[in-house]
């Protein structure tokens, strides 16, 4: 595996950070997008306190990238606001993890849950 992906894809897949979700609650708000019949699927949940992201949990459907992708995210998405959230492009874990180019669109839908995220927490306030 190694010979083929970035070391910090391989650290990642190897040991996910923050893998589950959390159960539903007053300080907690989760969203989802993709589909695994497209080959990728992202749900995040994440407990908020004081307009920030105590925690954040990921659980992913897709190839070693996305696993590691959605690792990286549930670490660097720590202590986030609504609108850090809501500006997150999926360019920030490209340019990290070196995705190449043809499954780039994959994370698009990692950009999509982190903006659904948002949103839901923006409804719930």
């Amino acid at each position: 595996m190694s010979e083929t992906y970035n070391p910090l894809v391989v650290e990642h897949f190897a040991r996910p950070r923050n893998v589950g979700r959390f159960a539903a609650g007053e300080d907690i708000i989760a969203a989802s997008a993709g589909d695994p019949e497209q080959g990728v699927r992202f749900d995040l949940s994440a407990r908020v306190k004081d307009d920030r992201i105590v925690a954040l949990r990921f659980e992913v459907y897709g190839c070693p990238h996305c696993i590691a992708a959605g690792s990286l995210l549930s670490e660097r998405l720590q202590g986030a606001t609504q609108e850090q959230l809501r500006r997150w492009t999926w360019r920030e874990a490209a340019d990290e993890l070196e995705f190449p180019p043809e499954k780039r669109g994959r994370l698009l839908v990692m950009e999509d849950a982190v903006h659904a995220l948002a949103a839901e927490w923006q409804r719930r306030r």
